[in-house]
């Protein structure tokens, strides 16, 4: 079984895992690890890579992270979700999914850890699969899991061109967030991901 932390709209890399493996075990109580893909993510502009980040209430470093809250002083949603409309509502399956996944982003969740656990569900529903996401009851510095908390870890991915809506202007863009993947290829995504080798 593999490991993971929690992410905010996961990368492809990230995806390709979930897609992989029946089960996962996802880190409920490791402490917040700043800018990482916890509350991090990136998509496809014709500027190229666009980091959006989600504002977190500091509590200092001790908090876990299921118990970390988001910061809402700053309308963030909207702007995260004007930055992916104006990405991707030219993509061919953007309207197919816009409705749910921006009802999803609106709602005031009050924990990131929630937010980001039913972007990913979602995710896996829209892509029709159904997987199961266990939760660590305690932290452990090292694990008798594959341990891929750490971005770092996943491996060298070799990540096939697709369509992208900048691409001409760009270049291809590897390993965006899942967003990017599913508004261009739909349903394909899922056999994209399932292809993906890690050396």
């Amino acid at each position: 079984m593999k490991l993971l932390s929690t992410a905010y709209f996961p990368d492809v890399a990230y995806f390709s895992v979930l897609v992989k493996e029946e089960a996962v075990l996802m880190e409920k109580h490791e402490h917040f690890v700043k800018q990482t893909h916890r509350n991090r993510c990136a998509i496809a502009t014709a500027q190229g890579p666009l980091h959006l980040s989600i504002p977190l209430i500091n509590e200092g470093n001790k908090t876990s992270i299921a118990n970390k809250k988001i910061a809402y002083t700053e309308n963030w949603q909207a702007k995260h979700w004007r930055a992916i409309e104006s990405s991707y509502n030219k993509s061919a399956y953007f309207e197919y999914f816009e409705e749910d996944l921006k009802t999803i982003l609106l709602k005031k969740h009050e924990f990131l850890f929630e937010l980001n656990l039913e972007l990913i569900q979602h995710v896996l529903h829209v892509l029709r699969l159904k997987r199961e996401i266990l939760f660590t009851s305690e932290y452990k510095a090292s694990s008798n899991f594959v341990d891929l908390r750490d971005e770092s870890t996943f491996g060298k991915i070799e990540f096939p061109t697709y369509y992208q809506v900048f691409k001409d202007k760009t270049g291809f863009l590897p390993n965006m967030s899942i967003l990017d993947l599913v508004f261009n290829e739909g349903l394909r995504a899922k056999e994209y991901l399932a292809g993906l080798v890690v050396s």
